[in-house]
C-alpha cells in the first residue's frame, strides 16, 4: 500500500491514536515512578526493585507475545496487553507497600514491553512492507508526542499540588484504558504473502467495523 493510501486509512490513525495514548501514560508514569513510590511509603530499595521487575517483566511479556501473536488475533492481543498495562498503572497509583509496588510494576512491564512489538506487526499486516519504514517512522512521531506530553502533565500536577497524589496517577491509568478501548476499533485481517516486498491483503485493512 502506498503511503498516501495508508495515511488516508482509518486504521493508520487508530494505530497512531493508540500510540499517543499509551506513550502518554507510560512515560508520564515511568519517568516519575521512583519518586511516586517513595512518596507513597515504599522504601528507596523497594522502588528500585520495582523498576527492575518492570524491566524483567517486559522481557517475559515480549517472549509471550511473540509466541501468541501468530496463533491468535494480534488486534485482540494488543487490546489485552494495553489493558494489562493500564491495570499495572492503576495498581501503582495506590501502591504503598513493596508487594503492591512489585505487582503493579510487573503488570506494567508485561504490558508496555509487549505493546511496542505488536505495533510493527500490525503495520506490516495492514499496509505491507514496501513503505513500512516511512509509516512506522510516522507512528514514532506519534509516540514522541505522547512521550513528551505525559511527563509534562504529571510534572504540572505535581507542581500544583506539591505531591504525587494517587488520583493523578489514576488519570494515567484512565488514558491507558482509553488506548485499550481504541484498539477495539481495529479489524482483523488475513494476509497472503506473495513476495518479500509486499503482502497482498485479502480482507479490507482500513475498515474500523467489527
Amino acid at each position: 500500500m502506498r503511503v498516501a493510501a495508508a495515511l488516508g486509512s482509518g486504521a493508520f490513525w487508530v494505530l497512531c491514536g493508540i500510540t499517543v495514548l499509551s506513550a502518554f501514560s507510560e512515560n508520564g508514569l515511568v519517568t516519575n515512578l521512583a519518586a511516586i513510590l517513595t512518596e507513597h511509603g515504599v522504601t528507596p530499595q523497594g522502588a528500585a526493585l520495582a523498576l527492575s521487575v518492570r524491566g524483567g517483566a517486559g522481557i517475559l511479556g515480549r517472549l509471550g507475545v511473540g509466541f501468541l501473536i501468530d496463533r491468535f488475533s494480534p488486534q485482540r492481543i494488543q487490546t489485552m496487553i494495553l489493558a494489562i498495562a493500564a491495570l499495572g498503572t492503576l495498581a501503582l497509583a495506590y501502591a504503598s507497600t513493596p508487594t503492591s509496588a512489585l505487582l503493579g510494576a510487573a503488570l506494567l512491564g508485561v504490558g508496555l514491553g509487549s505493546e511496542a512489538d505488536v505495533l510493527p506487526y500490525l503495520m506490516a499486516n495492514y499496509f505491507g512492507r514496501k513503505h513500512f519504514s516511512v509509516l512506522y517512522g510516522l507512528t514514532w512521531t506519534a509516540y514522541a508526542i505522547g512521550g513528551a506530553t505525559g511527563p509534562m502533565f504529571v510534572g504540572h500536577l505535581y507542581d500544583r499540588a506539591g505531591a504525587y497524589r494517587s488520583q493523578y496517577i489514576a488519570y494515567l491509568a484512565l488514558v491507558a484504558f482509553g488506548a485499550a478501548a481504541v484498539s477495539l476499533l481495529l479489524r482483523r485481517t488475513r494476509t497472503t504473502q506473495v513476495s518479500i516486498a509486499e503482502p497482498v491483503l485479502i480482507a479490507n485493512p482500513i475498515s474500523l467495523e467489527e
